[in-house]
């Protein structure tokens, strides 16, 4: 579930033996043992991937360990479409890593998603990390209970969440099973959560109930409004710092543009745009530059504000929204818009200079993955810089 939105976002599937009499992974051991290892995890395989009546717009976690990937019997199983498919890879059992980088390249040429299964665990774990270049990291259940009790816990993911926005990941808390678990891991501006708490494992497609997605967004709902905080590494402040200077050196509009743009790496962002407020006409348009022409901006574009509610409602309130392509619940016109453009996710913040609401900066991501609180307190702060330099260089933006 993601825990900016509370909406599922995709699914495991786990094996199940009739009579459950030994735990699933001494069976798989046993089969190991017994030479008939690939053969189970390719049966287990064939069956998840059989699975129908999935959702839309979730995806499916199949687990698979490396040393099976190299046998043809599981092979042939996911030789096929895997799109909507995410592979964890569990256990590495002495995979050399360059055969790892061979398995995880030949996966994504099949439309597959990678997962790194029990980071936290090892040196095994971080290993599989570098090498496989997860597209989700999931911790590990031990160290996730952790969190609440053990501050060594705490600062290890908090390092692995600031690894995994810069290499493009989404991290995945696995084994929440109790609400104070919950707001832990949802402080630490973790993505995604899985566990029991959510709803526990069975044989059809579940949902949470609508208490425990309240719980879950509560603490995300109160970052779209709140005043951006310190808690940032050292190389983000520097960043920030030239970002800053860009902005008190700009000189024209374009300059703005540049220094907006930079922005989006620590926002985590493909894409930025900057519209005005034209309080007369109720529209929203695309702030322009004379003589010069820049790819990010549709020049010319304007919109009309009655049309566009969610819009509106960001630039009444002041908060922050997000709109994804893989959130049931976005609102349908910019949704629309957000797919006919070809990106999976889109931040507004509202750009707020003398205490009136004067333009709306929109960042676009490719992937479907929510933005952390640490990039919405980013865009924040590069929105009141903006707003800084907008009140210097256009004047019709003064109230």
């Amino acid at each position: 579930m993601a825990l900016t939105t509370g909406t599922v976002n995709g699914y495991e599937a786990l094996a199940r033996f009739p009579g459950d009499s030994e735990p699933v992974f001494d069976i798989f051991e046993a089969a190991w043992a017994a030479g008939y290892g690939p053969e189970l995890e390719a049966a287990a395989l064939s069956v998840a991937l059989g699975l129908q009546g999935r959702p839309p717009s979730t995806y499916l976690t199949v687990n698979v360990s490396p040393r099976a990937l190299s046998a043809e019997v599981v092979r042939t199983i996911l030789d096929t479409d895997l799109s909507g498919i995410v592979v964890e890879l569990t256990e590495a059992h002495n995979v050399p890593p360059d055969e790892l980088k061979r398995m995880a390249s030949w996966l994504r040429e099949r439309g597959a998603r990678l997962a790194i299964d029990d980071v936290g665990t090892g040196y095994a774990g971080l290993e599989r990390l570098i090498c496989v270049a997860p597209d989700l990291i999931k911790l590990d259940r031990t160290l996730v209970t952790q969190l609440p009790v053990d501050q060594v816990s705490r600062v290890m993911v908090e390092s692995l969440v600031r690894f995994a926005a810069r290499s493009g990941a989404a991290i995945v808390a696995e084994g929440i099973e109790t609400q104070e678990l919950l707001e832990v891991v949802a402080e630490l501006d973790i993505t995604f959560g899985q566990g029991f708490l959510f709803g526990p494992a069975a044989p059809t497609w579940t949902t949470p109930t609508a208490e425990v997605v309240a719980a879950a967004v509560n603490v995300h709902r109160q970052a779209l409004s709140a005043t951006p905080k310190q808690a940032m590494f050292l190389d983000e402040v520097i960043l920030l710092e030239r970002i800053a200077d860009r902005f008190s050196e700009a000189e024209e509009l374009v300059d703005v543009h540049q220094a907006v743009e930079t922005l989006t790496r620590l926002v985590g962002a493909e894409r930025v745009t900057i519209d005005l407020v034209d309080a007369c006409s109720a529209t929203l348009d695309a702030l322009s530059y004379p003589h010069h022409t820049t790819s990010g901006q549709g020049g010319g574009r304007s919109r009309r504000l009655d049309d566009h509610p969610l819009l509106r409602w960001v630039l009444d309130t002041r908060r922050a929204a997000m709109v994804l392509t893989t959130d049931p619940n976005a609102d349908e016109i910019e949704l629309d818009r957000l797919q006919a453009a070809g990106f999976g996710g889109l931040l507004l913040i509202p750009v707020i200079t003398r205490g009136t609401t004067v333009g709306l900066l929109s960042f676009y991501r490719h992937r479907s993955f929510p933005w952390t609180l640490a990039q919405i307190r980013f865009a924040r702060i590069g929105a009141s810089q903006l707003a800084a330099t907008l009140d210097r260089l256009v004047p019709s933006s003064n109230p």
